[in-house]
């Protein structure tokens, strides 16, 4: 199969599917220098591209700048949390100030709205973005537990999965807050508290902790383990507990998403908000 002129390939794929094994028919001509292991997720979306690069053998230059991407991304990810954390904590000033002075009036409503919607929004989108990346990256982990790659990509993401859920976690009352103040809704202020409730009490706490408590103990037993029949087996029965979380665990979070998208429409609706 070739490419069109801008290097694409169209193909049709099995809708259960999951991932693709990309191999060269010639080493010695080509290597797959990425995906990591030849290996792409797919996406549910069909029309996301997959990323394939193809070199000729000879000193891994993309892998630095894959690493310098990857770090410029960090660094941009890190920026961004910072700020939504700064002007969270004085949203919430500015709150205490309002509510003090018993002030309402629409025009502070909406100007409070208008300041708290880009801040809700962008956390719970980042939150939703990396609980998925934390879950690629298991699902790649479980079909290459003897690959350094796969256990640096699965580091990654854990990182940057616990930043987000930090900067979630420590303002969930301000936004609840928030909403229940500029919005001028108890309803929609509980909405929002069931939201992060679900995700930290159906997605969180029996999938990431548990992966990290747990599934990470049996992954380092395997691997010191010196008999190469026992070791085998060991990481057979690993492979088939972690699928079987990761699908469990996706389900969860098309669950979240789901909600987070209500929330977002909710809050986007400024002209139902009434002032009591």
């Amino acid at each position: 199969m070739n490419t069109d002129p801008q290097g694409i390939i169209a193909m049709n794929l099995a809708n259960n599917l999951s991932y693709l094994n990309i191999e060269s028919a010639n080493l010695k001509a080509y290597e797959i220098k990425y995906p990591l292991e030849g290996k792409a997720m797919l996406p549910k979306d069909p029309t996301v591209f997959i990323d394939i690069f193809v070199a000729k053998p000879g000193p891994d230059q993309l892998k630095g700048l894959v690493d310098r991407m990857d770090r410029s991304q960090s660094n941009l990810q890190k920026n961004l949390y910072k700020k939504i954390e700064e002007e969270t904590r004085n949203g919430y000033d500015g709150i205490v100030k309002m509510l003090t002075a018993n002030n309402l009036d629409e025009q502070k409503l909406a100007s409070g709205r208008l300041e708290f919607f880009p801040l809700i929004s962008a956390t719970l989108a980042n939150y939703l973005n990396e609980v998925r990346n934390f879950n690629d990256a298991f699902v790649t982990l479980s079909t290459s537990l003897n690959s350094k790659p796969a256990y640096d990509q699965f580091s990654n993401a854990i990182y940057r999965y616990n930043e987000i859920f930090e900067l979630l976690n420590n303002n969930k009352n301000t936004y609840e807050q928030a909403i229940a103040t500029y919005w001028n809704s108890k309803e929609l202020s509980l909405k929002f508290n069931n939201l992060v409730d679900y995700a930290i009490e159906d997605l969180h706490k029996p999938y990431v902790l548990e992966i990290n408590y747990t599934l990470i103990n049996r992954i380092y037993a395997a691997n010191n383990e010196t008999n190469k029949k026992e070791r085998a087996r060991l990481q057979n029965n690993l492979t088939k507990d972690m699928t079987e979380i990761s699908s469990n665990m996706t389900r969860k979070i098309n669950g979240l998403g789901e909600r987070i998208t209500a929330m977002n429409g909710l809050l986007n609706n400024n002209g139902t908000i009434k002032i009591n």
